[in-house]
C-alpha cells in the first residue's frame, strides 16, 4: 500500500508508477487548454474527450460517454444491474471500487492516526483535512 493515500497495488511496478504521478509533481500540461494531468494517457484521454469530441454512445439510450471505461460501467451498472454486495453487512453499491473502501473502513477496522494529536481517520484523505483545519499543517 501506499504511505501517503489509500492506493495500494499489487505489482511492485504498479506503486511506484503511482507515487511517481500521483505524488511526485510530475506533471504533464495539455497543449490546448489549462489541463495538466499527472500522466501522458490521462492527458490523451482529456484531449480525446474535451478536444476531438470522442463520444461512446450507448446502444440501449442516449447516454454518451466520453471514455469507453465509462460507457462500459454506465452498461453495467444502469442496463444490466450490476451491484457489489458486501459480505458482512447488507452494504450495496454499484463500483467495485466502493466496496473495497467500505470493507476497510467498516470491516477492516483500519484508521490513520494523527501524529500530533488523538484524532484517528478512516482514509488518508480525512487525515490530511483534519491536519489542515486543526493544525494548520499543509
Amino acid at each position: 500500500p501506499c504511505e501517503q493515500c489509500d492506493y495500494s497495488a499489487t505489482q511492485p511496478g504498479s506503486l511506484k508508477k503511482h507515487k511517481r504521478e500521483q505524488h511526485e509533481g510530475i506533471r504533464y500540461p495539455c497543449d490546448q487548454c489549462d489541463y495538466i494531468g499527472s500522466n501522458m494517457q490521462n492527458v490523451r484521454k482529456h484531449k480525446q474527450s474535451k478536444h476531438e469530441n470522442m463520444r461512446f454512445p450507448c446502444d440501449q439510450c442516449d447516454y454518451k460517454a466520453t471514455q469507453l471505461g465509462n460507457l462500459k460501467v454506465h452498461k453495467e451498472n444502469i442496463h444490466e444491474g450490476l451491484r457489489y454486495v458486501c459480505d458482512k453487512c447488507n452494504y450495496i453499491t454499484t463500483q467495485i471500487q466502493f466496496l473495497k473502501q467500505h470493507k476497510r473502513i467498516k470491516h477492516e477496522g483500519i484508521r490513520y492516526l494523527c501524529d500530533q494529536c488523538e484524532y484517528k481517520a478512516t482514509t488518508t484523505v480525512h487525515l490530511k483535512h483534519h491536519k489542515k483545519r486543526i493544525h494548520k499543517n499543509i
